[in-house]
């Protein structure tokens, strides 16, 4: 026979209600109680019965998370800051990476409706209407990085225009005058964002003359392809200072300065944004 919730509860010494309450992530347990609980199930391999959960409340305690995709550090610690949140109020996930499809998207969101209590989703074709379309108007979502207005839906946005405004101040702070940019997607949200904030940096400062953009895509070959196309142009046509739109363009430009034998910072400062682990 499996463990039950009350073996759960005879050994957190808590009641029954108490245990329940904490599965199926409900509030009015303390901290540490909530962990010792789930603490207590996990050594147990404890099981909630999801048939009869979901039958009892409706919910199956699940959250939709669609994700442009699923590879690389960035996505990595969205996922893993997620399942964190997750665990603790007892939830389980679903994980799907859309690939930047408009129509992946749409897939996506349809086939959780029913087997998710509500929906996380970052992609550059999913606002309001968007969501209005493909997933219930009263079911909870919330986007991540895309600004939503006149619909139900919740977001949370970071400053993009803002961060990308001060590193390009603090470049300029430290002596550079020649800033280049590597540029994300034309359709995406953040670096349409970043973009735009290096821009007006650059025109508050004075520096426009010093403007270079480069195309890239987010991902560690674009940075790397941008960083030799700058490589390819006589030296004392140089910038100063690289800023990529990502810490993957980053990288990838640091790894074609390193095989080029250019220093950086002495002989090209470098910079991105996310604060990645790997570029700390």
């Amino acid at each position: 026979m499996g463990v039950t919730l009350r073996d759960v509860a005879r050994e957190a010494q808590v009641s029954t209600a108490t245990v329940s309450r904490v599965i199926n992530g409900h509030g009015n347990v303390s901290n540490a109680t909530r962990e010792r609980i789930l603490g207590v199930a996990e050594r147990l391999r404890y099981v909630p019965d999801s048939a009869a959960r979901s039958l009892s409340t409706g919910l199956t305690h699940t959250i939709g998370v669609l994700l442009p995709d699923l590879y690389g550090e960035f996505f990595s610690e969205i996922i893993r800051g997620i399942d964190e949140a997750a665990r603790r109020r007892g939830l389980h996930l679903l994980l799907s990476g859309v690939h930047g499809s408009a129509r992946e998207t749409a897939t996506a969101i349809r086939a959780l409706k029913g087997w998710v209590d509500g929906l996380l989703i970052m992609s550059p074709y999913a606002d309001g209407a968007f969501l209005a379309e493909h997933w219930a108007d009263d079911a909870p979502a919330v986007l991540m990085n895309t600004p939503m207005r006149g619909h139900s839906h919740s977001a949370f946005c970071i400053d993009n225009r803002g961060g990308a405004s001060v590193m390009v101040r603090h470049l300029a702070s430290v002596g550079h005058r020649g800033i280049a940019f590597i540029s994300g997607p034309s359709n995406n949200f953040d670096a349409t964002e970043r973009l735009a904030g290096y821009r007006e940096a650059l025109r508050a400062l004075g520096l426009e003359a010093g403007e270079r953009v480069l195309p890239g895509d987010f991902s560690e070959e674009s940075g790397y392809r941008a960083a030799q196309t700058l490589l390819a142009r006589p030296r004392r046509e140089w910038p100063d200072a690289v800023f990529a739109a990502n810490d993957m363009m980053a990288l990838g430009s640091l790894f074609a300065f390193n095989e080029a034998q250019v220093r950086v910072p002495a002989d090209i400062a470098l910079a991105g944004i996310d604060d990645i682990p790997m570029a700390r």
